[in-house]
C-alpha cells in the first residue's frame, strides 16, 4: 500500500461522503423536473426549449460526474485521461425521434441509488473504521473522567470475558483497522463499477452542444 493508493482512497472517501449524494440529488431533481415540465408544455411550444435545456443540462452534468469519477479511480488523477465528450446539437425534432437523447435522465435515475450505496460504504468503512481504530485513545481519555466504555459491554462480555476493558479497546481498534482496510478495495471497486455500468449511457457525438432555434425543428 503506497502513498498514491492512500491519496486515491482519501479522494474517493471525500467524493462519496460529500459530493456524490448531494450532486446526484440536485442533478436528478433539476433534470427530471424541467424535462417533465417541458414535456407537459410541449403542446404549447414553450415546452420545447425547456425540454431541450433539461436534456443539455442532464448530459453535461453526466459528463462532468463521469469525468470526476474516472479521475477518482486513477492512482494519478493528473495523468488520468477522461475528457468530457463533445455532443451533437439537439434540434427540436430530435426530441421526438431520438430516444438516446433521454439517456442522461436514465443515468441520473440509476445514479441516485448508487450514490446512496456509495455514501453508506464511505460512512461504514473508512469513517467508522478510523473512528473505531481510535478506541484505545478514547478509552484512556474517558477513563480519566470515570467513564469505562468497555466495562459493561454485552458483546465483549460474551466474546472476550477474560480481557480487561483496556485490552478490549485494542481488539476494537483491530476491527476498525480491518474495516478501514476493506474500504480501500470496496470504494475503489464501487467507483470503477459506477463508471463501467453508467458510462454506457453517454451519447456519442462529434460536435459540441449548440442551442437551436425553433425554426430549425
Amino acid at each position: 500500500m503506497n502513498m498514491k493508493t492512500m491519496r486515491r482512497y482519501g479522494r474517493q472517501t471525500l467524493y462519496m461522503l460529500f459530493i456524490t449524494l448531494p450532486f446526484s440529488i440536485i442533478a436528478f431533481v433539476v433534470s427530471t423536473t424541467f424535462a417533465v415540465v417541458g414535456l407537459a408544455l410541449t403542446p404549447l411550444w414553450i415546452g420545447l426549449p425547456i425540454l431541450q435545456g433539461a436534456l443539455i443540462a442532464a448530459r453535461r452534468l453526466m459528463a462532468f460526474d463521469l469525468d470526476l469519477q474516472r479521475r477518482l479511480t486513477a492512482v494519478d488523477p493528473d495523468g488520468a485521461e477522461s475528457p468530457i465528450p463533445a455532443y451533437e446539437p439537439i434540434r427540436y425534432r430530435d426530441l421526438f425521434t431520438q430516444g438516446r437523447l433521454y439517456a442522461p435522465l436514465l443515468y441520473w435515475l440509476l445514479k441516485l441509488p448508487i450514490a446512496v450505496l456509495q455514501f453508506a460504504a464511505a460512512v461504514v468503512l473508512p469513517v467508522a473504521g478510523v473512528a473505531v481504530m481510535l478506541s484505545p485513545l478514547v478509552y484512556i481519555v474517558l477513563a480519566r473522567y470515570g467513564i469505562d466504555i468497555f466495562a459493561d459491554d454485552v458483546v465483549m462480555d460474551i466474546l472476550l470475558p477474560a480481557l480487561s476493558p483496556y485490552q478490549r479497546s485494542w481488539v476494537a481498534s483491530g476491527i476498525g483497522l480491518v474495516l478501514a482496510s476493506a474500504g480501500i478495495v470496496v470504494l475503489n471497486n464501487a467507483a470503477k463499477g459506477s463508471v463501467r455500468w453508467l458510462s454506457g449511457l453517454t451519447v456519442p457525438a462529434e460536435r459540441p452542444i449548440v442551442w437551436t432555434h425553433a425554426t430549425e425543428g
